[in-house]
């Protein structure tokens, strides 16, 4: 595979080698690769958050960064929900493991949430997602896509705030805020899950979307 900087077309990528959390350039984007679907689906992110997009707006903003991809990656994208059943729980209520609010323990109790994992889903559209809690937290562990809470922020290049940004999940934590992976200046708290505001309004321009694809090469 092309080296993490070296900008490739699609057809220069053998995905079924790529480990997860390999950073990969793809027709002029930046992904980070995610996990092995099966069925030769594969699940990779943007590498850099969009920023200054709010929750409510996500989708929106998400919808048109895909529709300003090469062809050649759309014809890539595999279908999924139109909508997601997304459920909704509050950081409180959730128990964590390790420091930093790393990994949570106890989302079973939460089976809305809990199920919400993305797949492919032939009735739906090809399209760019928001991760849920459910996924992070599938995606989250050694060996994973996101190792480590640092492995977990987006990358970020921006004047003002230089540094690593945070981004929104798809999940609820309220009817006014959402979950999200956080960037902090203290490196302690970066790439927590569900720490500060999560105001579903705001849209502060240190983060922000991060769209993500299901893509299968033999489209």
């Amino acid at each position: 595979n092309p080296l993490p900087n070296e900008d490739s077309q699609p057809d220069a990528f053998d995905f079924s080698t790529m480990r997860p959390g390999r950073i990969f350039t793809m027709a002029g984007e930046q992904y980070r690769y995610l996990e092995d679907m099966d069925n030769g689906n594969h699940m990779i992110i943007r590498n850099a958050a969009i920023t200054s997009v709010s929750w409510n707006n996500q989708d929106i903003r998400m919808n048109e960064w895909y529709d300003n991809l090469e062809p050649t990656v759309q014809a890539m994208v595999r279908p999924v929900a139109d909508t997601f059943v997304t459920g909704t729980v509050a950081s409180e209520d959730i128990v964590f493991e390790g420091p930093g609010q790393w990994l949570p323990i106890n989302l079973s109790d939460f089976p809305t949430v809990a199920e919400d994992l993305t797949q492919v889903d032939t009735d739906g559209t090809p399209r760019a997602f928001a991760l849920s809690l459910a996924d992070v937290t599938r995606l989250s562990g050694p060996g994973r896509a996101f190792p480590n809470r640092l492995g977990r922020l987006a990358a970020f290049q921006n004047n003002t705030h230089p540094g690593p940004a945070w981004w929104w999940l798809r999940t609820p934590r309220s009817s006014t805020q959402a979950w999200h992976v956080g960037a902090f200046r203290d490196a302690e708290e970066n790439g927590e899950l569900g720490n500060g505001n999560g105001n579903m309004i705001v849209s502060p321009d240190n983060g922000g979307a991060r769209p993500a694809l299901i893509i299968n090469s033999s489209n």
